[in-house]
């Protein structure tokens, strides 16, 4: 019952929508960039031990986090570079770079 109140007071809401639906795409962003680096038969965890599952779920989130933070310091260098060269870079024009624009550590994009 709450579940379908919450989803009533959701769809009626077009504040409340405004604010939710930008943080569900970064969580689903981070989902699909995270299946990139996963380890394994591609994400598939195999074992049926939770305790195992929990780990292998904890070790894929801390090595997404570790690209994504590589990612961020390699742009951040790459602008750093570009400013020194005397570009001008507009803050806004960096604002959507995210998981879906990310590149890979050999450059491609993923």
């Amino acid at each position: 019952m709450s579940q379908t109140v919450q989803l009533l007071r959701h769809l009626s809401h077009a504040p409340l929508r405004r604010r939710v639906t930008p943080a569900t795409n970064k969580v689903e962003a981070f989902n699909g960039f995270s299946q990139w680096p996963g380890f394994g038969k591609r994400g598939v965890i195999a074992d049926n031990d939770p305790v195992e599952q929990e780990k292998a779920m904890k070790f894929n989130t801390l090595l997404t986090n570790a690209v994504a933070f590589h990612n961020a310091l390699y742009i951040a260098e790459i602008v750093r570079q570009l400013l020194e060269k005397g570009w001008e870079i507009d803050p806004e024009d960096l604002a959507p770079v995210g998981f879906s624009q990310a590149a890979s550590p050999n450059g491609e994009d993923l």
